[in-house]
């Protein structure tokens, strides 16, 4: 067909097309600008919020005396401080401690343990006193915080070990250090050792571990419980319960991995303790803690996947 000149109505709907055009295109610039959006639905997923560090987040070694080394790097590699525990086996000298544990100090805060729970039966309450003041001149510098009891409630633990507490309660005060305790939680729990009932009966209310503990912590293995996985209620319960007894400390958890036997599946480790590593609850007094019981068997040294989850708990 052949070229027609063009109308000017032709010419005018042209000219306002082009006008339309380049107003939408300004729109468009100017939202962009100012943060705004369209109409159109978005392809691009939300970001999910990143989980809230817990403001304590801590391991268990125990031996610092094997592999020194690789856990110390493995501390000092971490984008923040944690805190250690660091178990004083029975049947061991303070002097046998001082070099590892002033090196773990170097890098991490240490909570030293005196007295582990699967060996509370075989001391009295005044040969505990007698150990924990025995270690504590040794490591006095090297450990703030002084772990002095261990999942106290167990029914392993033996006679008296209220009294047990109380004896390296008093010995780590006398040389003003901060003191923890920790329980130990079953469900279902072992009857006349259920957590919360048991502290009230043995710890009562005016008791003055009430008032002077600073860590209130929480044991928990789920390979030791069927399985069973803690809920969010069950937690919120279980730290509101510690609270409310305890209102001058810290609550959090002190223990957790395997009672049993370490799974050799990285994956199965790995969704344990990034779940731990994750749990919360609103309470004020809530700081986390951990303790993973396993350091040194799988995040030392720190080329162990599991080091991975610990590094990126510490960057929360």
């Amino acid at each position: 067909m052949a070229a027609t000149a063009e109308s000017p109505l032709s010419a005018r709907k042209v000219l306002s097309e082009r006008v339309r055009l380049f107003v939408l295109l300004l729109l468009a610039a100017i939202l962009v600008a100012c943060g705004g959006s369209s109409s159109a639905v978005s392809t691009t997923p939300p970001v999910a919020p990143s989980s809230a560090g817990w403001p304590l987040l801590a391991v268990t070694t125990d031996d610092p005396n094997t592999g020194t080394a690789a856990q110390v790097d493995a501390l000092a590699s971490l984008p923040r401080r944690i805190a250690v525990r660091v178990v004083l086996d029975l049947g061991t000298l303070p002097a046998d401690y001082v070099d590892s544990v002033g090196k773990l100090a170097a890098v991490a805060d240490v909570m030293a343990q005196p007295l582990d729970s699967s060996v509370m039966d075989q001391l009295t309450a005044a040969q505990a006193g007698d150990r924990a003041r025995q270690y504590l001149a040794a490591l006095q510098g090297s450990a703030p915080i002084w772990e002095v009891g261990n999942e106290v409630n167990g029914n392993w633990v033996g006679p008296d070990p209220v009294g047990k507490i109380r004896a390296m309660y008093d010995a780590a005060k006398a040389y003003g250090k901060k003191t923890a305790v920790t329980f130990y939680y079953e469900n279902p729990p072992t009857p006349g050792y259920d957590m919360l009932p048991w502290i009230d009966a043995n710890i009562p209310a005016g008791d003055p571990l009430r008032t002077g503990l600073d860590y209130v912590l929480v044991s928990y293995y789920e390979d030791e419980n069927g399985g069973h996985r803690l809920t969010q209620a069950e937690i919120d319960g279980i730290f509101s319960g510690l609270a409310q007894r305890f209102p001058n400390a810290k609550v959090g958890f002190g223990e957790f991995g395997w009672g049993k036997t370490i799974p050799s599946d990285p994956a199965v480790r790995a969704e344990l303790i990034s779940r731990f590593f994750s749990y919360t609850t609103p309470l004020p007094a809530y700081v986390g803690g951990g303790f993973y019981c396993h350091f040194r068997q799988t995040m030392t040294p720190r080329t162990q996947p599991d080091y991975e989850l610990l590094r990126q708990a510490a960057a929360r």
